[in-house]
């Protein structure tokens, strides 16, 4: 062991007169691991978050949307579609319309809701979405059981089957086999002008639509393209064409090259193929925008520790002056004394750092960890208790007990850590009726490790920075003045 690390372990180990900076010490090392546990917290939530959110949408969503730039229908959608699927990097592509329409279900007389309608061909479909695996019920919109007993018990043109999402379908308080209808146009009424005639048409509730994405469950219904273009009156046409890529991070590069490839004439308008990325852009943004904000508080956090790691150096070197002095007068170099501080700084901010991480990492395996936990009364009634008694036993029953707070001190690290993995579980979304907001039930973590180790040196560097000042100040201290109250 060198010289300084000798010093410098003696000054943390040693108890001084002053215990109050003993406390501030022990209040720098906490705030330290505060920050950084926070942050590797926050961020694994947020990290979580986002890529949860983005498996989903990458599930049920296609990776390139192709449409026409103002949203029209247009012919020969079969060319195009086999035009996009011999491009590299595309799995499936399929033609959908999508549409808004108003709908009612047929025990309301009054408008109940503005719905987003996709037509859609189930089997090209499923090779683009997943469509059925995510259905409760029929996915046949032609000759489903509900449909064929529809129309046995009601004497009302059945345009076909629907699938909705399934909040949508709770919010109307339609059930399987229930009919909703779909305001298609308003006619002026040939006689009085100032009234509309709705033309309607009636589906039958085949199957609810189950992603756990709000902007589908909510929003959505599905049914087959053919019903869409007779509903329409747009025979043969569609509007949108959704494809799948062997990696969706290719996105951007395959849009562009389906636009190359596409081409429509100047009368049937420009093409505008869209990625996931830029159709979810607001979302993915404020997360991001919630790290960076994340980061910068939790760097201010540690900062504050820092001044604390600071303030507790300098009050060290104004009781170990006469120490200084001494070490001076013996020959200890600047250079000697400024490295003795700095290691004392240094290893508050690393024991904080480490104390962080491990906190941090702790907290994030318990929060993601789905395992059987014992009840929370188990803690107080039971484990609390029986800790404090092996304690007490402990302390009483041996002589040397200076060599048992090592023990004891494991112990209470051993009750603290079961406490926390009976108390820490992870957070559903569905019971604090969250769901349909952050569109999955249980907070999902996912541990960037990049972040640790970049959090771990900025914290260590911070930490670092806070012993310059007091180290030089030790430094320049002058042994005749360090030592002529002596």
């Amino acid at each position: 062991m060198g010289f300084e690390w000798f010093v410098a372990s003696r000054y943390l180990r040693s108890r001084r007169k002053q215990s109050f900076i003993s406390i501030i010490s022990f209040i720098s090392i906490g705030g330290v691991a505060l920050g950084v546990a926070t942050v590797i917290l926050v961020i694994a939530v947020l990290d979580g978050v986002e890529y949860g959110l983005r498996d989903r949408f990458l599930a049920n969503e296609a990776h390139v949307v192709f449409r026409l730039h103002d949203h029209s229908f247009f012919r020969d959608y079969q060319k195009r579609i086999t035009q996009i699927q011999a491009i590299d990097e595309v799995v499936a592509a399929s033609p959908v319309i999508l549409s808004q329409t108003a709908v009612f279900p047929e025990h309301s007389e009054a408008i109940q809701d503005v719905i987003y309608i996709k037509g859609i061909d189930p089997v090209a479909e499923d090779r683009v979405t997943g469509f059925s695996k995510l259905v409760s019920g029929s996915t046949d919109f032609q000759d489903s059981e509900y449909i064929k007993n529809a129309r046995l018990i009601r004497n009302e043109t059945i345009t076909g089957g629907i699938v909705l999402g399934g909040r949508l379908a709770a919010r109307l308080g339609v059930i399987k086999g229930d009919l909703l209808r779909f305001v298609v146009t308003l006619a002026k009424h040939p006689v009085n002008e100032s009234m509309l005639i709705p033309d309607l048409a009636n589906f039958v509730v085949i199957g609810f639509y189950e992603s756990e994405m709000a902007v589908y469950d909510n929003n959505f219904g599905f049914i087959h393209i053919n019903d869409a273009q007779k509903l329409y009156n747009k025979a043969n046409r569609i509007n949108t064409i959704f494809v799948r890529l062997r990696d969706a991070e290719l996105a951007p590069q395959i849009a562009r090259k389906i636009e190359d490839t596409v081409q429509f004439t100047v009368l049937e308008g420009i093409p505008d193929a869209r990625t996931w990325m830029e159709l979810q852009a607001p979302l993915f943004s404020a997360l991001r925008l919630e790290k960076i904000a994340t980061v910068i508080i939790e760097t201010l956090i540690i900062l504050v520790a820092s001044f604390n790691i600071a303030s507790t150096l300098i009050m060290t070197v104004m009781e170990k002056t006469k120490d200084v002095g001494t070490l001076r007068t013996l020959g200890s170099s600047r250079g000697n004394i400024m490295r003795i501080f700095m290691i004392q700084g240094s290893v508050i901010g690393t024991l904080g750092t480490m104390l962080g991480t491990t906190l941090g990492l702790a907290f994030c395996w318990l929060l993601s960890s789905n395992a059987e936990r014992p009840a929370y009364w188990y803690i107080i009634v039971l484990a609390v208790p029986i800790a404090l008694q092996v304690l007490i036993a402990l302390w009483r029953a041996l002589p040397n007990r200076d060599g048992w707070k090592f023990a004891a001190a494991a112990l209470w690290i051993i009750g603290i850590g079961f406490a926390l993995y009976c108390a820490v579980r992870p957070i559903s979304f569905a019971e604090l009726g969250l769901s349909h907001i952050y569109q999955m039930n249980q907070m999902p973590i996912k541990v960037n490790w990049f972040f640790v180790i970049f959090i771990n040196v900025l914290s260590l560097l911070i930490c670092w920075l806070a012993t310059l000042y007091p180290a030089w100040q030790a430094a320049n201290l002058k042994p005749v003045e360090a030592l002529q109250h002596e």
